[in-house]
């Protein structure tokens, strides 16, 4: 088991390195040179930069210590203290390469795709062993508390907006936001490419010998709701409660991991879904 335990966590560093050096390349040879703010932390942190000079790792750094201080009462301990050790990668490797890789200049259209990519890359690689960046996720899940009507996706996209508007108001040009908002666009295409190709919503079924402790933690813990339907199993026809979730896919590498921490046995299946309307994800209409 000790074994097993070390071999996870070289996994985790090792994606924690590789994304901060795809994360930082965008960051440090794309957006901040040409005066993007790619929303969330690193946009505020970009426009700062700007103002003081500071290496941009730093700054991400220190504006990220009070949001993880905060996810110990939102995403809970273990997840705060591997956000914390990826902030930490990230921050030194930003550091470095923004002091000897060159800047793109050439054309800010580009630099605000590249680094959009580069940017939305690097994250769904660490997403994938179930760590995140922190950033603003943390204060949107704040922010739901006080507005349960309102779809995290909703709150997050709003703050990124506020960040945007605010950047190129600083700059003083419609240029700067509208590059910006481009680069938000294609960060969040990237990390879901990586994360689940370009399906946008899955569906999961899990069975598992403790849905009742599974459930509980995949709604406190996601803001997703679960609906239990009824199994029977084919050999043994015992009775079992099915758990089926949907949900946007960046959310899945974190569902699976609250399910295996419950159950290590627990049996998942994903699907994708096309089209789901209601609560969450796309809004119900009336045809009249």
């Amino acid at each position: 088991m000790k074994k097993e335990n070390a071999l996870e966590f070289l996994k985790d560093i090792g994606a924690d390195v590789i994304g901060s050096v795809i994360f930082a390349v965008g960051v440090t040879v794309f957006t901040t040179p040409n005066e993007i703010a790619p929303g969330g932390v690193t946009g505020i942190a970009t426009v700062l930069h700007s103002v003081t000079g500071m290496q941009m790792g730093t700054l991400t750094f220190l504006l990220n210590i009070p949001l993880v201080l905060l996810g110990l009462f939102v995403i809970g301990k273990r997840f705060t203290i591997s956000t914390f050790r990826t902030l930490f990668i990230l921050s030194v490797i930003t550091n470095i390469l923004e002091s000897f890789l060159p800047a793109y200049s050439e054309n800010t259209l580009v630099a605000s795709l590249f680094g959009g990519a580069a940017i939305g890359i690097g994250m769904g690689i660490i997403f994938l062993r179930g760590s995140t960046t922190g950033g603003t996720d943390i204060l949107g899940r704040v922010l739901l508390r006080y507005f349960q009507h309102i779809p995290l996706g909703k709150i997050l996209l709003a703050i990124d907006f506020i960040i945007v508007a605010f950047a190129g108001f600083y700059y003083g040009t419609l240029d700067a936001a509208l590059y910006a908002l481009v680069s938000v666009y294609v960060t969040e295409r990237a990390m879901d490419s990586v994360l689940y190709g370009f399906n946008e919503t899955r569906i999961a079924y899990v069975v598992t010998e403790y849905p009742t402790e599974v459930a509980e933690r995949v709604m406190e813990e996601t803001d997703r709701g679960v609906t239990y339907l009824n199994g029977e199993g084919g050999y043994q026809r015992d009775k079992k409660l099915v758990i089926m979730c949907a949900m946007p896919s960046r959310q899945f590498s974190k569902f699976k991991r609250i399910v295996l921490e419950v159950d290590h046995a627990a049996f998942i299946m994903v699907a994708p879904a096309s089209n789901v309307i209601g609560e969450g994800f796309k809004e119900t209409f009336d045809e009249n």
